[in-house]
């Protein structure tokens, strides 16, 4: 691995301070308005109606995005890293007028789903840039700076929907998106070149974008799903073989969506991938426990959800932090990093699930640390599987391999949405009503749950064994 002794001031000199602020505010976007929508979703049905298709403001938004980042490495017409960057600064802000009009929800779902494209293809380009635009040696910081934008929306967002909620004025809370989003697109003339060193996908891929469409579809529908297990289990199944038939596919076609070696055992892309899909997986039950946390413990809404705020806090200071590390430190916290989310998992699993309902602070301090550890569990490995990632892209395959990034990560939120709603609803969650029945769906949630990282700390063992015996070998040399 390469070694980095670049320190944070070089992130912002030579001119690449507004390069990091163009990058950083085309993921705050997708970040802020993900947690904006979500706050001011209420008051858009009081105004306009359309509960019944509630859920589907955050599906739409989600399945969109992920859609859009297959365009990161797709170049049709020709269009460069700058056209395809402005491009989505105009979907996005297209995206958000629309919502701001519309009169009611069939109108605002398709607003959705224009902001939700412009808001993927902004964070799958803005992760695509930095390897076109640092240094390698600044790749680590870039990365952690870039993604800690989530910790600092999740900590703000809710807060800022929420006073446009109570002065009724939510449909100015995308109004004030489409002057940013435009500036963020003039920005992007000044950082962002109009071609890179690689031709990009000269066709589409189709069977596999249809494959990897249909797969998003049916964990997304699965998430929503709240009468029974038996359909949300079997669309998830079904997307699993989705996206077994897509590596299939992928490995066999020469017109590819993931880079060389993606699905291929004997590839060094293999484990890193299946450790990026599985480090965003595991933090996606956090979802559930603002729920629980009021439920079981007493707690108000905004106390409950400033407790979810510690893991965004641990992803964003773990990855500040150590994103420097080379080396054996490097190894040592890449492997640390799964192993904090078994602890966490498991610390979520003992003390969650207690009927607590008289609303004492006391039990909730072991929740808050296995909420903190959980972060930053990702927080400390994430930076150093994305660069990893990009080191070890194919030859002539690195805007792909960028684009990639963005897809398994969206899709492993969407995937761990889906497992998390069908372990709760089989587990009684929505049926029963009791706190009883509360308290098992936690249990079971999380103790299901720490599977995802137990099964992470065997592929993360065999990426640091194969970086130390390569360590040892040069050193011999």
């Amino acid at each position: 691995m390469t070694t980095n002794q670049s320190g944070w001031r070089d992130l912002f000199s030579g001119g690449r301070a507004l390069a990091v602020t163009v990058f950083a505010g085309g993921v705050g976007l997708q970040a802020m308005e993900t947690f904006i929508g979500s706050t001011l979703l209420p008051s858009v049905v009081a105004d306009v109606g359309g509960l019944e298709l509630f859920a589907w403001n955050t599906t739409v938004f989600i399945v969109a995005s992920i859609i859009a980042s297959i365009f990161a490495a797709i170049r049709p017409f020709g269009i460069g890293p700058r056209g395809s960057y402005v491009l989505a600064a105009m979907g996005f802000a297209i995206g958000s007028l629309i919502c701001g009009a519309a009169p009611n929800m069939e109108v605002m779902l398709v607003g959705r789903a224009v902001q939700g494209f412009g808001a993927g293809l902004l964070t799958a380009m803005s992760y695509a840039m930095i390897r076109i635009v640092f240094p390698e040696a600044l790749w680590g910081r870039a990365f952690a700076l870039i993604s800690s934008v989530w910790g600092v929306s999740t900590l703000i967002g809710p807060a800022i929907g929420g006073i446009f909620a109570s002065y009724d004025a939510w449909r100015w809370a995308f109004f004030v998106l489409v002057p940013l989003a435009g500036l963020l697109g003039l920005l992007a003339f000044r950082v962002i070149p109009a071609r890179s060193n690689e031709r990009g996908m000269q066709a589409f891929p189709i069977p596999q974008i249809l494959l990897l469409i249909g797969a998003v579809l049916g964990v997304s529908v699965a998430s929503i799903l709240t009468e029974g297990a038996m359909l949300p289990a079997l669309l998830v199944g079904l997307a699993v073989l989705a996206i077994i038939a897509l590596g299939v596919i992928d490995q066999r076609r020469e017109t590819r969506l993931f880079p060389r070696g993606t699905f291929s055992l004997r590839s060094g892309l293999a484990p890193l991938f299946a450790a990026m899909l599985l480090l965003n997986l595991a933090i996606v039950s956090d979802m559930f426990v603002p729920l629980f946390v009021q439920q079981l413990h007493g707690q108000p809404p905004l106390i409950a959800g400033y407790m979810v705020a510690l893991v965004a806090v641990g992803w964003s200071s773990g990855s500040v932090v150590t994103s420097s590390w080379t080396g054996a430190r490097a190894r040592m916290v890449l492997m640390a990093g799964p192993v904090l989310q078994v602890v966490a998992t498991l610390g979520l699993a003992l003390f969650l699930g207690r009927d607590n309902t008289a609303g004492e602070l006391l039990p909730l301090l072991p929740v808050g640390v296995a909420l903190l550890l959980l972060g930053l569990g990702i927080g400390i490995s994430w930076p150093h599987v994305s660069t990893r990632l990009l080191q070890a892209a194919p030859t002539g395959e690195g805007d792909l391999t960028s684009a990639s990034i963005s897809m398994v990560q969206l899709f492993a939120a969407g995937l761990g949405a889906a497992v998390a709603g069908v372990i709760v609803n089989a587990a009684g969650l929505a049926s029963a009503g009791t706190t009883a029945a509360t308290i098992g769906a936690s249990n079971w949630l999380y103790g299901l749950f720490v599977l995802v990282p137990l099964v992470t700390v065997p592929i993360v063992w065999t990426i640091v064994r194969d970086e130390r015996r390569e360590a040892v070998a040069e050193a011999a040399e």
